[in-house]
């Protein structure tokens, strides 16, 4: 790493930039920054910004290819394809398995279309892990509302948690 370089002008730089970049643009900026110290740049920017050496390492290689700009739409961040799949899509019957979890304690007004369940995004989490599907609870509430449905408190807690805050 060259001498010359001002730590507290790159760390100032990068605080003020990386807010308002989104992912792909953070990695060329870093990528820059990295490319413009020279030997020691990406260890020294990694450490300042926080990303790692193998995100600056990608956007050294995008700086790199000039046909990376052409790979990307306007307004998006990853290449088509790119992160993680849906869960449905890695595990096509989850949604079915769900809704036979849910469907003997689904609530509902039939005249709105929104349904409700009673039954703990915990719990339905363990009857899916019991059939095999490897879910998480955060991903079972995601999953209901795509099935329409919405959690239901009971209305014995709601009315006690009233009571008290009184």
């Amino acid at each position: 790493m060259s001498n010359n370089v001002d730590v507290f002008a790159l760390q100032s730089r990068i605080e003020a930039m990386l807010p308002t970049l989104n992912e792909y643009q953070r990695r060329r900026y870093l990528a820059v920054e990295a490319k413009a110290i020279g030997y020691g740049g990406t260890s020294l920017v990694s450490r300042l910004s926080g990303a790692s050496r193998q995100t600056i390492t990608a956007g050294l290689k995008e700086l790199n290819n000039p046909n990376t700009h052409q790979l990307l739409k306007q307004g998006k961040s990853r290449k088509e394809g790119g992160g993680r799949k849906n869960i449905w899509e890695t595990q096509p019957d989850i949604l079915n398995a769900l809704n036979e979890l849910v469907s003997p304690h689904t609530k509902g007004d039939p005249m709105h279309s929104l349904l409700w369940t009673n039954k703990s995004l915990r719990n339905l989490e363990k009857g899916l892990k019991e059939q095999g599907y490897n879910v998480c609870y955060r991903v079972v509430g995601i999953m209901l509302k795509q099935l329409g449905y919405g959690l239901q408190a009971d209305k014995k807690n709601i009315n006690r948690k009233t009571l008290q805050s009184r």
